[in-house]
């Protein structure tokens, strides 16, 4: 005791049994885990710019080889990171979406969307084997600041992305129900080479509407935002400059043409 008080400086970066210092005992190594919940999913929870300020701190970093994720393994590799299958020997191991059960690691830690916190029925089972497996999760929804505010949550191009597939699948039903429409043209948003391209088919979509080209069989269509999250917001802003009539949420104003929207007294904007 009287030891450990005249050296506690040193004493506390040692390990008492073998006398080596303490960080060496839990060298943190991440891991970015290959996105694998659906065939489409292509993002990576880290660019490798972050990789490069990891790597260059002195930090192991570990990417699960993929061959549908967006960024091509090269970039990381150039950024420091060893692209490997094997990822067991991290600390900490990232994605964007929940990983398959069986894939679980025991006792680690694992960061990503879990979409558990309002006891999501889909993904109990998950919770259930990260409690079984002593896993320690890190849950992106509930990271905040001071505030309470979210520091990790879905941003502009989620709104647009989804804007784009939902679009891409009423002309899918549409079609089925018999009537070929402008929105027939657009594509699911994992398809076009950037988003310029998929804006563009949207805004093209708005254009033929303009013309006339939607089916007398369907009547007016409206679409009704409701939110205020940047999903949302997002999706309405785009949809609205694509000259399709979009009727917002009861507090919001209408846009284009609103005597072919739901009533109201709010002005077009």
């Amino acid at each position: 005791m009287y030891w450990l008080l005249r050296h506690k400086s040193r004493a506390l970066s040692l390990c008492l049994r073998c006398g080596h210092p303490r960080d060496q005992h839990h060298i943190a190594i991440l891991a970015l885990r290959r996105e694998d919940i659906n065939v489409w999913e292509r993002r990576a929870p880290l660019a490798p710019r972050h990789i490069k300020e990891l790597t260059s701190a002195g930090y192991k970093v570990l990417v699960q080889p993929s061959n549908r994720r967006a960024i091509h393994e090269q970039h990381y590799r150039q950024a420091g990171a060893i692209i490997q299958e094997d990822i067991s020997e991290a600390t900490i191991i990232i994605g964007v979406k929940t990983p398959p059960v069986e894939k679980l690691i025991p006792r680690k830690t694992y960061a990503f969307f879990s979409h558990t916190i309002k006891a999501q029925e889909a993904n109990m089972p998950l919770l259930d084997a990260i409690i079984e497996k002593e896993i320690r999760l890190i849950d992106y929804e509930k990271m905040v600041d001071s505030k309470g505010t979210r520091v990790v949550a879905f941003g502009q191009w989620a709104g647009v992305a989804g804007m784009i597939n939902i679009l891409h699948g009423l002309g899918l039903r549409f079609l089925a129900l018999g009537h070929h429409t402008p929105f027939m043209h657009i594509g699911m948003s994992h398809n076009y080479r950037n988003s310029a391209q998929a804006v563009q088919a949207v805004r093209d979509c708005g254009y033929e509407i303009s013309l006339g080209l939607m089916p007398k069989s369907i009547g007016p269509v409206t679409f009704v935002f409701t939110g205020t999250g940047n999903v949302s917001k997002v999706g309405r802003v785009d949809l609205g400059k694509s000259q399709v009539n979009v009727c917002l949420s009861f507090t919001d104003t209408v846009r284009n043409r609103p005597t072919e929207c739901a009533p109201t007294n709010h002005p077009p904007t």
